[in-house]
């Protein structure tokens, strides 16, 4: 569905957005299905508060000659479903069942209508805590059966912000799963990250093949004719292994020490290799570097599984990984 030149004025005259919420504008769908798109939602039930279901899009599959999006739905615990669904050009999103193709959501239309969700409204401003203010969301009802209903809020190039599914009972009425969402990431590189602080850790691989010289060699060649008189570059055929590790803070608090410290620990427990790092003073900062494999050049680390160690100077985080060296 494309934008039209009403709707760009409208955004131009709201809050500033995010770089996230623009790019997920110009998408143009409230109900995303590219391969790779995926949502994490808190649920809050009546029996558990605060565990998580993952939303994501597997893949593609062919049925009665349409394509479909396979969505995943994962969680709690060892729950796993999985739903298809396909957008025709009108920008109707249809749902796979034992049935056929139902009629999920149509964008274009409010209720009454013959979709599942139904729109209660045309789209308006809605300000989501962590994630920004999305111009023209959606709210909607699905009456789930004669008991149960959902409400919710859909918004443009990101899908659902959050639901309500409530129960009409009498006394035993009320709300019985609320979702809000927490993180996404969607086809393309938009990412809606959760606000968690974190001090990430990550290396180019955990498996490291040293003994065949699969892994970068650190060592420095000469670069001039005359590199041998002065000093700097290695002696020919010299083998330095090293491989890239990337350290970063994410939505680090102020006043918290940004001084991190990168260990590569032998399996005997000795220190094979030991940085201070110095991050920058930015809520999210990301150091990369090169850790030596090697105890003296054309002496590689002895084949076996060491652990690459982070933590901040204060103790207020550390992350760690297995890498084996082989």
């Amino acid at each position: 569905m494309k934008l039209s030149a009403l709707f760009l004025a409208l955004v131009s005259t709201l809050p500033a957005q995010s770089t996230a919420v623009q790019a997920a504008l110009a998408t143009g769908t409230y109900f995303p299905l590219d391969v790779g798109d995926r949502w994490v939602y808190r649920e809050d039930t009546r029996f558990s508060t605060a565990t998580y279901q993952t939303w994501r899009v597997d893949r593609t599959a062919a049925s009665n000659g349409n394509t479909y999006a396979v969505m995943a739905i994962e969680g709690p615990g060892t729950f796993y479903w999985e739903s298809w669904f396909r957008t025709d050009d009108s920008g109707k999103i249809y749902l796979l069942t034992g049935m056929g193709d139902v009629l999920f959501f149509d964008p274009a239309a409010l209720r009454p209508n013959a979709a599942e969700l139904q729109l209660t409204g045309p789209g308006s401003p809605v300000s989501f805590a962590g994630f920004g203010t999305f111009p023209d969301a959606v709210h909607y009802v699905n009456q789930i059966d004669i008991l149960d209903y959902e409400t919710g809020i859909l918004a443009r190039g990101i899908g659902l912000l959050t639901s309500t599914e409530t129960v009409e009972a009498g006394s035993s009425g009320g709300p019985e799963l609320i979702r809000t969402l927490v993180e996404a990431h969607l086809a393309g590189g938009i990412d809606f990250p959760a606000t968690e602080s974190s001090l990430d850790l990550s290396i180019e691989s955990t498996l490291l093949d040293v003994g065949n010289k699969k892994v970068t060699n650190c060592a420095v060649p000469c670069y001039f004719a005359a590199c041998g008189l002065a000093p700097g570059a290695d002696p020919p055929n010299t083998y330095k292994p090293c491989a890239r590790a990337r350290v970063a803070l994410k939505n680090w608090p102020a006043g918290q020490s940004r001084s991190v410290t990168l260990q590569l620990v032998a399996p005997g427990g000795t220190l094979a290799f030991a940085s201070t790092l110095a991050m920058d003073s930015t809520a999210d900062s990301v150091t990369y570097l090169q850790v030596p494999l090697y105890s003296a050049p054309n002496q590689p680390f002895a084949p076996g599984s060491y652990q690459l160690q982070a933590s901040t100077a204060d103790g207020a985080a550390q992350s760690s990984l297995t890498v084996k060296i082989q």
